[in-house]
């Protein structure tokens, strides 16, 4: 399991997550389903209590994940949901990120551009 945390936060740490392993998060926080130790992702879950807009919308946006609930990567995820599917998932894999016609990168047009995660 310290192998798969591990893992987690250094591919999170390479796709631009700050990664946090203590202190606290700011209230509007979200709180991941899961993580994805192989990316460094998080899979966020449209529901009530965690509306999409939280993730979407702030240029700076935090989201907690739980050691227990990260996995080694999609086919795990997929085995675990099964065919109870939220409304919405989202898997988040640093800031939002694009592109102009002449490839030039453009970090936060999309979304957030300064994300963390922190590991409970």
């Amino acid at each position: 399991m310290n192998d798969l945390v591990e893992l987690f936060a250094e591919n999170a740490a390479a796709a631009g997550f700050t990664v946090h392993r203590e202190g606290d998060a700011p209230e509007e926080s979200s709180r991941a389903l899961y993580g994805l130790a192989d990316t460094g992702s998080v899979v966020l879950a449209a529901s009530p209590e965690e509306p999409r807009a939280r993730s979407l919308l702030p240029f700076t946006h935090w989201t907690l994940v739980e050691r227990d609930r990260i996995l080694p990567g999609l086919d795990e995820l997929f085995t675990r949901l099964g065919t109870d599917l939220p409304s919405a998932l989202a898997i988040v894999t640093g800031p939002s990120r694009s592109a102009d016609i002449e490839q030039r990168l453009a970090v936060g047009v999309h979304g957030p551009g300064d994300v963390h995660v922190l590991i409970l």
